[in-house]
Formats: C-alpha cells, sequence, structure tokens
C-alpha cells in the first residue's frame, strides 16, 4: 500500500460517525408503603450499603433517605437511580434506619404506580435520650440544693433537701426538677464563645413546699451519688414516640456538642446543635448532616465544591437556641463542628 492510499484510509476511518452504545434501558420499580433505600439496595443490587454512596456523592439530589409511596426508582446493572417524578403521596416511606424493611423477593414493577392512600403520620421510635448539654443560660437560671436534714453526704431517695432557687417566687409545690453535676465547658466550634456545659443527670427532685429564702424538696431518684451543691434545671420529659414532621425553611446551624461527651459520632448517637425554636425548628424536623468538600490534589480551580453529606437526624427536643438530634444515619464519622440543614423537601 502507498502512503498515498494510506493517508487516505486513516482520513475515511476519522471521519466516520463514532459508534453509540446501544442505550443501558432499567427496569422501573414503584416505591410501595414501607420500602427503604436500605431494603431496594439489598433487593435489587444485594448491598444494603449501596444507598449511602448514591446519596452521598450525588448533592444534586435533596434527600433520598426518603423514598415516596408511588415513587419510580430506575434499577440498572450496578446501580439506582430515582426517577424525577412528583409522587403520589406527600406522606415519606417509614425512615430504615428505625423500621426493618420488606426484604421479601419478587418480580419487578413495571406497571405505572398504583394509587396508595397515605398515612396520616410517620413516627420513628428513639430509644435514646436524656440530659447530656445545657447553655450558660441554663446554668445561671439554675437552682442548686445547698443543704439537707441531716449531715450525711451522700444523698438519695426519699431524702428531703433544702434548694436555693434563682426564682423563688415562680418555684411551686409538686415541679419535678433533673438534678445535674456539671462538667465540661463547651465553645462554640465556629465563634469559639462559650456555650454551655456537659452535664451528668444525678436524679430528680420534687418540689415539697417554699419558704422564705429557700424551697424544701425530695428527691424522686438517683442515678449516681447526690451532693450538695446539685444544680436543677425544670424536668422535661423524654418523647420516646417522635412525629416526623416536614420543615418549610431551611435552617442551618451547627452541631456543638454530645451526649456522651465522645469526638467521634455515628448512628443513634445523641447530638446538639446551635439552633432551635428562635430558628423555627420544631419536633421531628430532619436534618441532613454535612461538612465541606475538600478539593482533590488534581483540581484545576479553587471554587467551592458542594458539601459532602454523611448522616441525617431527627429533632427530638428543642429549646430557645439549642436542641438536641438523634442520629439516624451516618455514612461517615460525625465529628462536632459539622453542619447541619433542615430538609425542605
Amino acid at each position: 500500500m502507498t502512503l498515498r492510499k494510506t493517508i487516505l484510509l486513516l482520513i475515511s476511518l476519522l471521519l466516520l460517525p463514532l459508534s453509540t452504545p446501544a442505550a443501558e434501558s432499567p427496569q422501573i420499580y414503584t416505591v410501595k408503603k414501607g420500602d427503604t433505600l436500605w431494603g431496594v439496595s439489598q433487593r435489587f443490587l444485594k448491598d444494603p450499603y449501596y444507598w449511602p454512596n448514591l446519596w452521598s456523592n450525588n448533592p444534586e439530589i435533596p434527600n433520598p433517605h426518603f423514598i415516596y409511596p408511588g415513587q419510580q426508582l430506575a434499577i440498572y446493572d450496578g446501580r439506582i437511580e430515582i426517577v424525577a417524578t412528583k409522587p403520589e403521596s406527600d406522606t415519606p416511606a417509614i425512615p430504615d434506619a428505625v423500621f426493618t424493611p420488606d426484604e421479601a423477593t419478587g418480580s419487578v414493577a413495571i406497571s405505572p404506580p398504583e394509587t396508595i392512600q397515605p398515612e396520616e403520620e410517620a413516627t420513628i421510635i428513639s430509644t435514646s435520650g436524656g440530659i447530656g448539654f445545657v447553655t450558660v443560660k441554663d446554668i445561671e437560671n439554675a437552682g442548686r440544693i445547698i443543704d439537707a436534714v441531716d449531715n450525711r453526704i451522700v444523698l438519695g431517695p426519699e431524702d428531703t433537701v433544702f434548694i436555693e432557687m434563682n426564682d423563688l417566687d415562680g418555684a411551686r409545690t409538686g415541679t419535678r426538677y433533673a438534678l445535674l453535676e456539671i462538667g465540661e465547658k463547651f465553645r462554640h466550634p465556629v465563634t469559639k464563645r462559650t456555650i454551655g456545659y456537659h452535664v451528668i443527670q444525678l436524679g430528680e427532685v420534687e418540689i415539697t413546699d417554699v419558704h422564705d429564702e429557700v424551697a424544701s424538696g425530695k428527691i424522686l431518684s438517683s442515678n449516681r451519688e447526690i451532693f450538695r451543691g446539685a444544680i436543677l434545671i425544670p424536668y422535661q420529659q423524654v418523647d420516646r414516640e417522635i412525629t416526623l414532621k416536614r420543615q418549610t425553611r431551611q435552617i442551618s446551624g451547627y452541631l456543638i456538642a454530645s451526649l456522651r461527651g465522645n469526638s467521634s459520632l455515628g448512628q443513634f448517637d445523641i447530638v446538639y446543635a446551635d439552633i432551635g425554636a428562635a430558628a423555627g425548628l420544631e419536633k421531628g424536623n430532619m436534618v441532613n448532616i454535612s461538612r465541606p468538600r475538600k478539593t482533590s490534589d488534581a483540581s484545576i480551580a479553587d471554587l467551592k465544591l458542594p458539601d459532602v453529606l454523611i448522616g441525617v437526624a431527627v429533632i427530638v427536643d428543642f429549646r430557645e437556641t439549642t436542641s438536641t438530634l438523634l442520629v439516624l444515619k451516618a455514612v461517615d464519622n460525625i465529628f462536632v463542628g459539622d453542619r447541619i440543614t433542615t430538609i425542605t423537601d
């Protein structure tokens, strides 16, 4: 073959249209009541841990932790995609962090979404809780045990104690208080100002009488030794059943402390945030937990990348400027200083 023919042949090959592989045709699965991404991933990919990978690396998907009855999923070979269609119901399927998914096998549904009556509400059952963090304002307003009826050092249930109250005029017979021991001071991870203290719950006390300068109380229960100087804050019943409530506004803040005081947090840990009722949070609101995404060594531009989603939590209690959260899912270690943002989808 001459050089001229060789060159013409190469040019002809370069001018040929690029061949396009046949588009991969997915199977379409219609989400049913009780389905979770965990269960669907296990059922079709044999990998229940697939869904965090889908979530963490696709920031354009606002909230794949919830899938809805009537919503459709595209099942490919080795991956799942959420079909961008309006769900039939406004009620999300139950979070897989709490409820056991249906692992039954069966044929893939390809028919149009079936009409499903939405549940009136979705709930989770919280088995964690308790006081572990109080704000500076809580401490300023707290009362304290100053004495007892005898010289015993260690106090316990049924003991009568005398209490110094910040607002003695507001003290009422029969009111219950939590007894706390103050621990480590916490600073805000961003502003570095003191925001509160880690505390250990010692027990409960009930006001039995109010006098000129002190109140009398009876210790109802104790988790550990109670001494003079133990502080009192109003007792709050921990709700074990939380109704999920959709938040309409995007509210963001930071994790500031944890119940156990540990630095590395994960699923089912109790954590605290620097936003509460004043910001518009309500019990049952869901939040994403995220942190800034670092650029790779090969990056060619110094631009802000979307945050990495590392967990999801639910508000189980709140005060004016702080809230208590239960971590439902974590795809990586969670740390104090990570950001939270309400889920509005």
